[in-house]
């Protein structure tokens, strides 16, 4: 047997010839980009209003959406848009909001700020979203708010969790942080619920570096989510309710406004995003094409009346009981060996994190949590243990060679089945915890 056709853990050589990193993003600025913000510079770096590039990109971002929201509204963090959001939507003292076990932390934290509870509900292991049966069981007598979050891309299962929400007279907010272009039965996430926030932290498909933005179609809700983060020009311009609009002046007493750098490199990235796409879904068809032979993984799984938009990572399930009960951690060791990028995602079920765990708010000294989650064994669970999280590869065609070796990596592990498992049962090996 030929060194190439030992595993790389054990000394042969690695599948992937490539060098680390293999996701690098952002892409770098075009020279239009680059040229604006020179600009900006020189014109102004302060912030009047929505004016000049962030009332361009809000404009911009609405388009974006079909048209399907009124009023965009953007923040200097996704967190600080969900914040405005829930504070819009009515979350304080004595409301719960019912979200996903499983998910980024900040999609479901904002409400700790606000003295409202949450109510964690198990996922679809189809979506990896709120499941629909799952949240009718979790409501309690103090929801008002339903947060359902199109988890790395996938959008939720709407239709029923929207009937819900009027069944019960419950307002909805989208996370759609990870879902840039996502459609559900060909309509743009975010202009279902009754607000919805995108991020545009740097690793997301259309970024600012640091940024967030809400929409909504309830003039209310804008308002009330601009008076908590801008003050003096946007809210004496923006705000519609003249009660509200009194507060121009201090606002809600916050300042979480958007600088006009961040939103000129938000509207390139909006600009380039059609093409980024596309791109990221012909690389992402053809890995999920060459990895549907590897019989210990479970392909992504895409419905039919979705569209998945930007994707974030690509994150099959690992089956272990087809690699003989190999830890996927020692999996990401091998797999690593080879010169994959790959790793477990990094966003444990909210459960487990002290935040939500532990009894009394932080942020409020003797104010109780109830800490309801999902029982031991839920699908937020098992697919917290067995994903796996690989690059976004968004270079079509130029990433093929990579992927077709990303394959052949999978492959090759499963080829020497036997001598993993005897690996992983040695033991006098060093176990290397997964970092990703």
């Amino acid at each position: 047997m030929t060194t190439a056709e030992h595993l790389a853990l054990l000394g042969g050589a690695p599948a992937i010839a490539q060098p680390l990193p293999h996701e690098v993003w952002p892409p770098p600025a075009d020279e239009a980009e680059l040229s604006e913000l020179a600009e900006q510079r020189n014109t102004d770096i302060s912030i009047k209003g929505n004016s000049g590039p962030i009332g361009r990109f809000e404009a911009d971002f609405l388009a974006f959406l079909d048209g399907g929201a009124r009023f965009a509204v953007t923040f200097n963090s996704g967190t600080s848009a969900l914040l405005a959001a829930y504070f819009a939507l009515g979350v304080r003292d004595g409301v719960d909001v019912v979200g996903p076990a499983l998910t980024y932390h900040a999609a479901l934290s904002p409400v700790f700020a606000l003295r409202g509870d949450v109510v964690l509900a198990d996922i679809d292991p189809d979506t990896r979203g709120l499941d629909p049966k799952a949240l009718q069981a979790a409501l309690t007598e103090h929801t008002k708010v339903i947060t359902v979050v199109h988890q790395w891309g996938h959008p939720c299962d709407l239709d029923p969790i929207l009937r819900i929400a009027e069944r019960h007279g419950l307002r909805v907010l989208e996370d759609c942080s990870h879902a840039h272009g996502s459609r559900y039965k060909g309509r743009p996430v975010g202009t279902f619920g009754d607000a919805a926030v995108f991020s545009l932290q740097a690793n997301k498909a259309v970024y600012a570096g640091e940024g967030g933005i809400l929409v909504t179609s309830d003039p209310r809700v804008h308002d009330r989510a601009t008076l908590l983060g801008h003050y003096r020009d946007r809210s004496r311009d923006s705000v519609l309710d003249a009660d509200l609009r009194a507060h121009w002046v201090t606002g809600f007493g916050l300042k979480l406004r958007m600088s006009p750098f961040n939103a000129i490199v938000a509207r390139h990235a909006l600009a380039a995003f059609p093409a980024r796409k596309e791109a990221r879904h012909r690389c992402l068809r053809h890995l999920g094409e060459q990895l549907a032979d590897v019989s210990y993984l479970e392909p992504v799984h895409v419905a039919d009346h979705v569209d998945m938009g930007a994707w974030y990572g690509y994150k099959p399930l690992y089956r272990p009981a087809a690699l003989g009960d190999v830890p996927r951690s020692v999996l990401i060791e091998a797999l690593r060996a080879e010169g994959m990028e790959v790793g477990a995602p990094s966003g444990p079920r909210l459960s487990t994190l002290p935040l939500y765990a532990r009894p009394e708010n932080p942020l409020f000294p003797g104010t109780p949590k109830k800490g309801i989650a999902p029982d031991t064994g839920s699908h937020a669970e098992h697919v917290e243990q067995h994903a796996l999280s690989l690059p976004t590869f968004s270079n079509w065609p130029e990433d093929t060679k990579l992927i077709d070796q990303y394959a052949e990596a999978f492959r090759k592990i499963g080829r020497h089945r036997e001598t993993l498992v005897r690996y992983a049962a040695d033991p006098s090996r060093r176990p290397t915890a997964p970092k990703r």
